[in-house]
């Protein structure tokens, strides 16, 4: 069996590099630092209010794109890409995701 490290060592790193920077930022300026904590409860209810609306309208986009491109479900896309060896739809898939998210963050402003 794996000791503890290696078997965690992306998330123990990911953990020390977090206090690590939050760390030098606080010594870096203080008042900063203090000052973003202060504010920090309005950005995380931002974000859960935000998060769900963008992820719905995101996958109705996407699913939009898919369909009118002749995808019934996400099997089918696994399935070109990967067994047919084409990743148009793929790179299509992500990238009507990435552009969706990218309009949405232009057109909502909280």
């Amino acid at each position: 069996m794996q000791n503890i490290f290696t078997r965690y060592k992306f998330v123990i790193i990911l953990t020390l590099a977090l206090v690590a920077g939050q760390g030098i930022s606080y010594a870096a300026s203080p008042a900063a630092w203090q000052g973003f904590i202060n504010v920090l409860g309005r950005i995380v209810s931002m974000i859960a209010f935000w998060g769900p609306i963008i992820a719905l309208i995101s996958a109705t986009f996407v699913w939009l794109v898919m369909r009118l491109l002749g995808f019934k479900s996400l099997e089918s896309i696994r399935e070109e890409s990967v067994e047919q060896n084409n990743p148009a739809p793929a790179i299509v898939f992500v990238g009507t995701l990435i552009a969706s998210v990218l309009f949405l963050m232009l057109v909502i402003k909280p």
